[in-house]
């Protein structure tokens, strides 16, 4: 291609001086550089590439870049046209750019002629879904953020968003313990945050349902989602604005601390308060809202007689899973829950009603095994007796029976935390005495209660036909075992009954007595006797093991344990 030189007043007409002036250059060709003759050239029927190929045909003058290049784009733009000889500049009447720069804040508008065209995005962020507040927070409480950690946030700042640490993993650091999952949230949609991260590290996508990405970095699993006021029935996640509506959802206030590295903790809700070395305490957000409303309608009841309206603390009303999580971090002993917030619970213990069976089921199996499921069962009762309808009789059940020490209930909530943390044993210790309100008669003295076992395993039916949606293996094992858990086994009888029903289940259901019987009373002889079928269990379950292997290495070491139970005889 030839090269002519180019007489700037045919194209820039009596302007050609005032522009001399504004972009400092004093020849075109050192503003356009020595290579590009666009004005001449034929491209016949060439296709043109597209604008953001030709980043390098007309730049912005070098200081005005610069500055723009230092703010990473945040939204879709149009590339800015340029001034050439094919595209001259607007006229002064002409309408200006609705993309200048100045709606955006602290950054100065900038002339659509001097910008530099806009990076190629593959999506654009939604502008008008989130807010673009700047990062909010105290410098009074700095936490250690791992680097791999920081590094995601370092990526989501210098694409200008705004992003915090959230839930309990803000609590664990506050604590100084040790944090392998972060959760982040940020004022970027779901697209922006797969089209940052998804080519740059090894993500996760089988959370995206909920409007999680999992990216993995080093050996942390880190969770980037937008700002989400709920997730609904059906695991759809619903968007929100701000960081404030994000930390809503989240129902208990220790729960609702956000941390920004470069802003510092934001705590809207009072949530480092209930958190600390001792104990995390669980307080719904605006308790004492609904706390002081309470107890002015009670007053009004007291003076007019009136019935007063059920109060639900909205924060529950909003996340009814939020029960169930409060019941299982206080049957593991993770955390205590705030009287009023407890008996709200209970007030409200429909709301699980809004879960589906195996959802509930889910947590329920989690709840059962913790190391405080006794005041678990006694603390949220209701919300058990909700679960399971048919144990709600055996509330201040007296069974007049001098074996037994306590309540129905009482008893069935200390057989379970009694029991060998095994799903299936404490499930089927739950509902073993489902059927004794139906089949009790009274005697005077005491009572009897025959066939309560056939009507226990009627109503535990029932139960994991509508209520609870568990797995057909464990419904086999529980059903079973509430049938037989009156049946005496002894070492004299364990063999036999092995060859009835089986080794495994002769084990579950030997542990199952065990807690059952320890149960009853503080009597000595009971604790005496469950030690004796928790032994029994154990001699089973090493019938059943598979015998070991003959190796050199096993060789040796029953070798050197003879030699070394031989010495011991003689005394070396």
């Amino acid at each position: 291609m030839e090269k002519k030189h180019i007489d700037l007043s045919d194209i820039l007409g009596d302007d050609y001086e005032e522009d001399e002036e504004e972009y400092g250059y004093e020849d075109y060709e050192e503003y356009i550089g020595d290579d590009i003759y666009t004005d001449h050239y034929d491209y016949g029927d060439e296709e043109l590439e597209p604008f953001e190929e030709y980043d390098d045909v007309m730049p912005a003058p070098p200081e005005k870049k610069r500055e723009y290049a230092a703010k990473p784009v945040r939204s879709e733009e149009k590339p800015a046209v340029h001034a050439t000889a094919e595209s001259p500049e607007p006229a002064a009447n002409a309408e200006p750019s609705h993309d200048t720069g100045a709606d955006r804040p602290g950054e100065a508008a900038i002339p659509a002629a001097n910008k530099a065209p806009a990076a190629p995005e593959t999506l654009a962020k939604p502008e008008h879904e989130f807010s673009d507040e700047p990062p909010k927070g105290s410098p009074s409480v700095t936490l250690e953020v791992p680097l791999p950690v920081m590094e995601i946030i370092d990526i989501l700042r210098e694409h200008t968003y705004t992003c915090y640490l959230v839930g309990e993993c803000v609590t664990l650091m506050y604590l100084g313990e040790r944090v392998m999952d972060f959760d982040i949230a940020c004022n970027a949609s779901l697209d922006r945050i797969i089209a940052i991260f998804d080519e740059r590290f090894k993500t996760r996508e089988d959370l995206l349902s909920r409007g999680e990405l999992i990216i993995i970095n080093g050996a942390m699993g880190i969770s980037v989602a937008p700002y989400r006021s709920r997730i609904d029935g059906s695991g759809k996640p619903i968007y929100c604005k701000t960081i404030d509506e994000d930390l809503h959802r989240r129902t208990f206030t220790a729960e609702t601390v956000a941390y920004n590295p470069y802003a510092g903790i934001y705590d809207p809700f009072d949530g480092l308060s209930c958190i600390s070395e001792e104990k995390t305490i669980l307080r719904a957000i605006d308790e004492e809202i609904y706390e002081k409303l309470e107890t002015e309608q009670f007053t009004r009841k007291k003076k007019s007689r009136e019935e007063p309206k059920k109060i639900v603390i909205e924060a529950l009303r909003d996340n009814p899973e939020c029960v169930l999580i409060a019941m299982q971090k206080y049957a593991r002993g993770e955390a205590e829950v705030s009287p009023y917030t407890l008996k709200n619970i209970n007030d409200n213990a429909e709301l699980i009603d809004m879960m589906m069976p195996m959802e509930i089921a889910k947590y329920f199996r989690r709840i059962i095994l913790g190391r405080r499921i006794t005041e678990t069962l006694l603390n949220f009762s209701e919300v058990v007796f909700r679960i399971f309808p048919a144990l709600k009789n055996q509330r201040g059940f007296d069974q007049k029976s001098d074996y037994q020490e306590y309540t129905l209930y009482e008893h069935t909530a200390k057989a379970v935390g009694y029991a060998f943390p095994d799903y299936a044993v404490r499930l089927a210790l739950l509902l073993h005495g489902i059927g004794k309100y139906d089949c009790a008669a009274d005697r005077g003295d005491y009572m009897t209660f025959y066939g309560h076992s056939e009507r226990g395993v009627m109503l535990a039916k029932d139960v994991f036909e509508e209520n609870y949606e568990a797995d057909p293996a464990v419904v086999e094992r529980v059903l079973f075992m509430i049938m037989h858990h009156d049946d005496h086994i002894s070492p004299e009888n364990v063999v036999q009954y092995t060859e009835f029903c089986g080794l495994e289940y002769t084990r579950l259901l030997l542990l199952m007595q065990s807690a059952n019987i320890r149960a009853k009373s503080s009597d000595p002889v009971n604790e005496r006797v469950s030690s004796t079928l928790r032994q029994l269990a154990d001699h089973v379950a090493t019938l059943g093991a598979a015998p070991r292997a003959q190796t050199r290495r096993t060789a040796t070491i029953d070798g050197l344990r003879s030699i070394t139970d031989l010495m011991g005889r003689n005394g070396i």
